[in-house]
């Protein structure tokens, strides 16, 4: 059975600020309390946003037994709120050569594990411990023990991340459990006392380090959310914009014969109230479009600004241990692998869904112009109606008034005889509307509204006659066959 000494497990849990209260349920309140009241004798202590401040607060100790003591620290950053956990052995001989088994009692009912809710940011999980004196320090050793201490510590597979990549950290080798796209992280680092001592000299910057780490992992799976959203955004423009396509051709009658026999019938009314309707719903659409595009933009302006933040914490710890960056391969292959994968996802994301800002531009464009267009021509048509009418109508009204003062015959209404003529007011009236028919034809001929086509009146009055077509087909081909036996005949 494999044996460790004092192993420590300290434990980074992050979360968004919010100014109402956080000893409710879901947060890392509640995560902590959970804590706190199972291994602390004080029950009656409860944690809240009140024990935040910057840096990291003095330790809030606990003794749960001689096997297991701990503390608490708090700290706000930025938008958010930090716990620095520890659960561990007190540093007594007792507590040499445990098995590693007794980890089991660390994380009852995983206790460790913060529940993943809408602000919680995430947690690193950093196990140390020391190797009795008489054991091994092969890789192929510690990989075995960080494994048993990984399944101990968290015995439900579910709950545990899976290996991701193991690297040395002062000269002691330290193994990574995580995925590049999870909010849970675990190191399992073997020490000793000066690495111990080396460690304490950057708790404060540490425990940034990891709250940047996460801030840049969380906007990344928010981002995908966010894809998400704009793929189902898009869909639903496109078909907006299908929609348009079928009715702007109605409309313009795109790919219709231009044959005076086969006209294409148009309600142009109906049409544009149609298209008034969809480019409202394009427009709507466009607006959700848009918003959501800018999310994504905002979780890229995230990622680009933690990463600066990340490499900042890096060389301060670089500065701190007197060493290179390249000595913090450990932490420094997150910003050098992950982080720039994160960023050119997102980047690929914008570069596509930008295409469907231009393409929504156009479209809206097209159906303004096209119903500008249609709106125009109808105002000049009525124009039209109104000019040639109204003239008309002037000129009969000429005719009438100039011929009035000679009708001097009162109108005797009874039956036409004979011999009768027109009365006078009679033949007033019909050549005022003759007047009105022969100027409006005149104004309408000069203004273009009507035009004569002597052609066209010809081949259609010698143009024999067609029998009516049926919507069906095999109908039609009957009426013609008896058409040509008829003529043949």
């Amino acid at each position: 059975m494999l044996k460790i000494d004092h192993p420590q497990v300290y434990i980074y849990s992050y979360q968004l600020s919010k100014k109402s209260s956080k000893t409710a349920a879901n947060s890392i309140w509640t995560w902590a309390n959970s804590i706190w009241q199972h291994f602390s004798q004080e029950k009656e202590l409860i944690f809240s946003q009140a024990n935040l401040g910057y840096p990291l607060t003095r330790a809030k100790k606990f003794s749960h037994s001689n096997k297991i003591d701990g503390s608490f620290k708090f700290c706000l950053l930025e938008d958010s709120e930090g716990i620095l956990a520890r659960i561990g052995s007190p540093e007594t001989d007792e507590n040499k050569g445990i098995e590693i088994t007794e980890l089991k009692d660390f994380n009852v009912n995983n206790l460790m594990l913060a529940d993943s809710y809408k602000d919680w940011l995430g947690q690193t999980i950093f196990i140390t411990y020391k190797l009795p004196t008489d054991q091994p320090l092969t890789k192929k050793y510690l990989r075995q023990v960080a494994d048993d201490c990984l399944k101990n510590l968290f015995p439900e597979a579910s709950v545990r991340p899976p290996f991701y990549r193991d690297t040395k950290l002062l000269g002691s080798a330290i193994f990574e459990y995580s995925s590049i796209k999870s909010q849970l992280q675990v190191f399992v680092y073997r020490v000793d006392d000066e690495i111990e001592e080396k460690l304490a000299k950057i708790v404060q910057r540490l425990f940034e380090l990891f709250y940047y780490r996460h801030k840049i992992t969380k906007a990344f799976i928010d981002s995908r959310k966010n894809h998400y959203l704009l793929k189902q955004e898009y869909a639903k423009i496109e078909d907006t914009i299908k929609s348009l396509e079928t009715k702007i051709a109605e409309v313009t009658q795109v790919g219709v014969p231009n044959d005076v026999d086969n006209p294409k019938n148009v309600d142009i009314d109906k049409s544009l109230t149609y298209l008034k309707r969809k480019l409202k719903d394009l427009l709507l659409e466009s607006l959700d479009y848009q918003r959501a595009l800018e999310g994504l933009e905002n979780f890229n302006n995230t990622i680009n600004i933690h990463v600066y933040n990340y490499q900042e914490k890096l060389s301060e710890i670089c500065d701190k241990w007197q060493m290179s960056t390249e000595d913090l391969r450990t932490f420094k292959f997150f910003i050098d692998r992950s982080c720039p994968y994160f960023q050119r996802q997102i980047q690929g994301d914008l570069g596509y869904f930008k295409h469907g800002t231009d393409l929504i531009k156009i479209a809206v464009d097209l159906v303004a112009g096209i119903v500008d267009i249609e709106q125009a021509e109808i105002d000049r048509s009525l124009e039209r109606t109104i000019q040639i009418w109204g003239t008309g109508l002037g000129a009969g009204g000429l005719v009438v008034s100039a011929v009035a003062n000679y009708i001097e015959k009162p109108i005797v209404f009874r039956i036409p005889q004979k011999g009768d003529v027109l009365h006078p007011a009679v033949a007033s009236l019909l050549l005022s509307l003759l007047v009105v028919i022969v100027v409006s034809g005149v104004v309408a001929r000069i203004n273009g509204a009507w035009k004569i086509n002597p052609l066209r009146w010809f081949r259609r009055k010698f143009q024999p006659l067609r029998l009516p077509d049926s919507q069906s087909p095999p109908v039609n081909d009957m009426l013609r066959e008896t058409e040509e036996e008829r003529l043949g005949g």
